[in-house]
């Protein structure tokens, strides 16, 4: 059954309120960098807590793109989805996730150095 648009109560979303749009891309179309699934996870959990969570955003569009890769005789697709995220202003929490990404180490520690280190 279609809505009908006499109907008062439709909510409704105006973008001329928007002033911050948060781009965030699930899957990749590049062989080369095949995201592990707890970075898939991640990426879901951020989507469902932009959605969820004060301030929520509203979904504004979405992107679709795939590859399409021939190895051998067999076939493999590659997709990446991004969602735009828009709030009226950038939410603190995000804020403090991107901060906490930027502080992150660039480098892994290998625990076998290290206790050679301690064992020295």
């Amino acid at each position: 059954m279609i809505p009908s648009n006499n109907n008062s109560s439709v909510n409704t979303f105006d973008l001329s309120e928007v002033g911050y749009v948060k781009r965030i891309v699930v899957g990749t179309v590049d062989p080369q960098s095949i995201p592990p699934e707890s970075e898939t996870q991640a990426k879901m959990d951020l989507i469902n807590r932009c959605l969820n969570e004060f301030p929520k955003g509203k979904l504004l569009g979405m992107e679709r793109s795939f590859s399409i890769l021939r190895i051998g005789e067999h076939q493999v697709v590659l997709e990446a989805v991004s969602y735009h995220i828009g709030f009226t202003r950038q939410p603190f929490w995000l804020q403090e996730e991107e901060l906490k990404a930027k502080q992150k180490p660039s480098f892994d520690i290998d625990p076998e150095k290290v206790k050679q280190f301690i064992d020295v």
